[in-house]
């Protein structure tokens, strides 16, 4: 019958008086010296160290007898649960990381042995369409992590990823169109298209997602390119000003 050996969230075999401090310590120095690591899942912070690990590791007991644990532990709490039987280990812990990917801030693990078990690291490629119609790339091998809301799937994430891509384009297509039509810009550098393609791993396994979005060339009229070059000229003429006094 499985047992907690030690916890920060619930009460242990220590806490309860089935185990003696010392025996409790006496196991907890099998699982560190004769220990071998059988099952993990790990996350990492946004500096790419590991900080949250589920793992189950085969030990022989103080007695020679063939156990197995199934630890948690990130920064804030950990727990270590002693089975007798390592299938029953095995589902315990498949359990506990299933759980916690649906957790709010989910999918919580960057890797994971769990079948389904989506993961937080995602890759993508940003391109834009110019007005000849042709894409190019304008962000190769980005990579995110996923969270929770609207961004803790791969689609989502490319939907997201799309938007703050597309933020203000309309404005910036509107700018360009006024610079090139007073030579002060290239013609055609407005962009008529975003594409976002994301790749990650969602419950059915690797999986990408392609998203895109489209924008009509803006054609300024005589008195919206007259009215700009009147804007410039007066931003010309404050600053020749500024420079005087």
């Amino acid at each position: 019958m499985p047992y907690i050996l030690s916890s920060t969230f619930n009460s242990s075999a220590v806490d309860t008086g089935a185990m003696s401090e010392e025996a409790a310590d006496e196991v907890l120095e099998a699982i560190a010296s004769t220990g071998t690591k059988m099952r993990s899942s790990h996350s990492v912070d946004e500096h790419g160290n590991q900080d949250a690990e589920a793992k189950v590791t085969g030990f022989t007991s103080p007695q020679g007898v063939e156990l197995w644990a199934v630890t948690y532990e990130d920064e804030s709490m950990a727990e270590t649960a002693v089975h007798e039987d390592r299938q029953e280990a095995e589902t315990s812990y498949e359990s506990q990381v299933r759980e916690l990917a649906k957790c709010s801030d989910a999918p919580w693990w960057d890797a994971s042995d769990v079948s389904g078990v989506a993961l937080a690291a995602i890759e993508y490629t940003e391109e834009i369409r110019d007005e000849d119609g042709q894409w190019h790339t304008a962000e190769e091998n980005g990579t995110d992590r996923l969270s929770g809301g609207e961004m803790s799937t791969v689609g989502g994430a490319a939907a997201v990823l799309l938007e703050h891509a597309s933020l203000d384009q309309d404005l910036r297509n509107q700018l360009a169109a006024l610079e090139a039509a007073l030579g002060l810009g290239p013609a055609g550098a407005q962009v008529t298209g975003r594409r976002v393609t994301v790749r990650g791993t969602a419950a059915t396994g690797p999986v990408t997602h392609v998203l895109a979005a489209a924008y009509e060339p803006v054609r300024p009229t005589e008195e919206e390119i007259a009215a700009y070059r009147e804007l410039l000229s007066q931003v010309i003429e404050d600053e020749y000003e500024s420079d005087l006094y």
